[in-house]
């Protein structure tokens, strides 16, 4: 593909040789250095392609061999310029093009927040943003450590953070301490570690040394499977350390705690048949609205705002700095209300059903509910206990040189006659 672009960037020429001696011609062509390719015999001679810089050092050749050839069809960025060369306005609006499509690629103009469960996605970015990051900021001041430090010392329950840029996207995968870690693809040597207490359920090892057994309590942190190999000798004795990226299928059972509680009283929102909908439009953060001035969009008392976006973009990770928005104001009423003993249980069922539904995408098989949902003197529904489950450990830690190293094995000796 390279090597196409190249040719097109210095231009071509589909020629076709007649004459008196195209073979001479061509074997000449060969021994100057001279490239030609696609060649195939056509009725007269042959036909070829050859570069426009080497089509003048034809003439020699050409005198040489008294053949002729034609020229059918010219390729490439010199004649489109040349053809084009009165349209300099044209040429200097393409460049002026790249030039902003480059410099818009410096910055973050898209932010994404992927894993959350009691965290709202609107949250965590108004939260960055208070911290500097934001869509429009310039890529080269963020470091992405930073950022999953900062999220992790402001939010207590998300024990995971991701923060990566690509393109002119601000990707974060979150994960919270009551979800499981996801799997992380390692390439450098490493063990496979528990991140919590747990009992090894299955161990099946394919690189790295197990370091635990089916059935056996471990705890936080404890290595399982090791990656260090040790090759021992005839003598049993260790003879070398090699470091790997430890590999195996450990499934442990393990718990997580559940707890969620909610009051029996609340305030429902119930939407009336008022409603207002307008436009508007995004270019480098500022939002001009689009909208009949003699209306006002504001006079509802209480109403929600449904915003639908559509932002502009190169491709999936090249967000530009334009987007479309339709907006809909749609008025609604506060009415209080009281969930009955059955209607709240329902309620706590099916929030701990979406929870586990959560725990089973991430390969999570439930053994045991012990989760309890009652009803308090506090007019509150309160749902509390353990999740007993089987779940695969894929935790790791990376193998230090202290681990790996090996004193080197003194050379024997020789006996001094």
């Amino acid at each position: 593909m390279l090597k196409r672009i190249i040719i097109w960037l210095r231009g071509y020429l589909v020629c076709v040789i007649k004459g008196y001696s195209p073979e001479r011609f061509l074997n000449l062509c060969s021994n100057h250095q001279i490239t030609i390719w696609k060649l195939k015999k056509v009725e007269g001679g042959y036909q070829f392609q050859v570069l426009l810089h080497d089509y003048y050092k034809l003439r020699p050749i050409v005198r040489k061999t008294k053949t002729m050839p034609y020229v059918t069809q010219r390729f490439g960025l010199p004649f489109y310029i040349h053809r084009y060369k009165k349209r300099k306005i044209f040429f200097v609006g393409v460049l002026l093009a790249i030039a902003i499509v480059y410099y818009m690629s410096l910055f973050i103009w898209d932010i994404e927040v992927s894993g959350q469960y009691s965290h709202t996605e609107e949250a965590i970015v108004k939260f960055l943003d208070s911290k500097g990051v934001y869509a429009g900021v310039k890529k080269g001041t963020l470091n992405c450590q930073e950022i999953e430090e900062t999220i992790r010392k402001r939010y207590s329950d998300i024990g995971w953070v991701s923060a990566e840029i690509r393109g002119t996207r601000l990707l974060l995968e979150l994960t919270e301490t009551n979800m499981p870690k996801p799997y992380e693809k390692q390439t450098e040597p490493c063990h496979i570690v528990a991140d919590k207490d747990c009992v090894v359920d299955k161990i099946v090892t394919r690189k790295g040394t197990p370091m635990v057994r089916e059935g056996q309590v471990v705890k936080k942190g404890d290595i399982l499977v090791s990656g260090v190999i040790e090759l021992h000798g005839d003598d049993q004795t260790i003879i070398k350390k090699e470091a790997v990226v430890a590999d195996a299928d450990v499934t442990v059972k393990t718990y997580y705690q559940y707890k969620s509680e909610f009051n029996l009283d609340y305030i429902d929102k119930v939407y009336t048949d008022q409603s207002m909908k307008y436009y508007s439009f995004t270019a480098f953060g500022k939002e001009f609205y689009l909208c009949n001035p003699l209306k006002n969009y504001n006079e509802y008392e209480k109403c929600d705002k449904i915003v639908d976006e559509s932002t502009l973009k190169l491709n999936t990770n090249f967000y530009l700095p334009f987007s479309v928005s339709s907006i809909e104001n749609k008025e609604y009423e506060l009415v209080p209300k009281t969930y009955t003993g059955d209607e709240a249980i329902a309620k706590a069922t099916s929030d701990l059903e979406l929870y586990i539904k959560r725990l089973t995408a991430e390969d999570v098989v439930i053994l045991d509910n012990q989760v309890v949902t009652t009803l308090t003197e506090d007019r509150k529904c309160v749902s509390e206990g353990k999740l007993i489950v089987l779940e695969p450990a894929h935790d790791t830690k990376k193998v230090t040189e202290e681990e790996s190293y090996m004193e080197p094995t003194p050379e024997p000796k020789e006996n001094e006659n």
